[in-house]
């Protein structure tokens, strides 16, 4: 009875995107300790709202013929409980907003950038010739996986950066590229196992991603490259030691979850495992950075 307690839990945070949100979040307060810009609360607020309303979005529009159907238990409980992420999406744009006024200009600017390139992703407004219908930004061949590195780099460097920007605060440039470098690094890393895992389902419907360019095998190996780079580029970089420890040994844990998968390939794997990468990143930081001071 516990287990299943604990696994609706576990359901609800996954598939409603609040576990992705505190990932957007973590990410966020990495950017802050690398590049020690003071962590500004309002942003890490933003980060997770703009994150909650973009995925929840995102699968709405999404939304199969018989969602019932599905062999996706993410897409069925989505689709159980529409009207409630209908709801948590309304009120994270409410809290987007009322925030959002309170940037300057140019970070309120960018963060309109980002909403409207997060709706291009999903809305068909693109006319392709021969197709019977309009498409979005990821039906576009190859743009998929780029777009969400870029995005995720732009939501969890720049944005926060540019508001200290703003606040006065000295800013490294060079650090901020190379920050925003390794997270896209990361991210086209980590994304790239769901594109291997919806193969069928995007030939089915027309998109042609990385995998179904270039194949499963090359695509994993493409994947663990990007982690073998990340990594590398970290281990050379001027942070200090138990930085780089702590990101090179994410990165490593990572490539073997990808390549040894320690579980099975369900839903848990991908949105928990996969996923909180991203947040395992800032607690190893945090940690080890903590431990330095005991």
């Amino acid at each position: 009875m516990q287990l299943n307690y604990i696994r609706k839990l576990l359901d609800t945070l996954l598939f409603s995107n609040v576990f992705i949100a505190c990932c957007a979040v973590a990410q966020g307060l990495l950017t802050y300790r690398l590049l020690g810009i003071p962590v500004n609360q309002s942003i890490l607020v933003i980060l997770g709202c703009a994150t909650l309303a973009l995925y929840n979005f995102s699968m709405i529009l999404a939304r199969p013929r018989h969602p019932g159907r599905s062999p996706y238990r993410r897409v069925r409980w989505v689709f159980r409980h529409e009207r409630s992420l209908w709801g948590w999406t309304a009120a994270a744009l409410v809290v987007l907003l009322l925030l959002g006024f309170r940037l300057h200009l140019p970070s309120f600017l960018l963060l309109g950038i980002m909403g409207m390139l997060g709706l291009a992703y999903n809305l068909p407004f693109i006319r392709i010739a021969g197709a019977e219908r309009s498409a979005g930004l990821r039906q576009i061949t190859g743009v998929k996986l780029f777009y969400i590195g870029a995005m995720w780099a732009m939501s969890a460097v720049l944005l926060p950066v540019a508001e200290a920007y703003h606040d006065g605060f000295p800013t490294n440039w060079p650090g901020v590229l190379q920050l925003m470098a390794w997270v896209f690094l990361f991210v086209v890393a980590i994304t790239i196992p769901f594109d291997v895992r919806d193969i069928y389902q995007d030939r089915h419907y027309g998109l042609k991603t990385i995998p179904i360019l270039v194949g499963e095998r090359k695509a994993l190996a493409l994947s663990g490259g990007l982690l073998l780079l990340h990594a590398g580029w970290v281990w050379f970089s001027g942070y200090p030691l138990t930085v780089r420890l702590s990101l090179v040994a994410t990165s490593v844990l990572c490539l073997l979850v990808i390549w040894f998968p320690p579980v099975k390939k369900n839903e848990y794997y991908y949105f928990l495992l996969l996923d909180g990468m991203m947040l395992l990143q800032w607690l190893a930081v945090y940690g080890c950075s903590a431990l330095r001071f005991l």
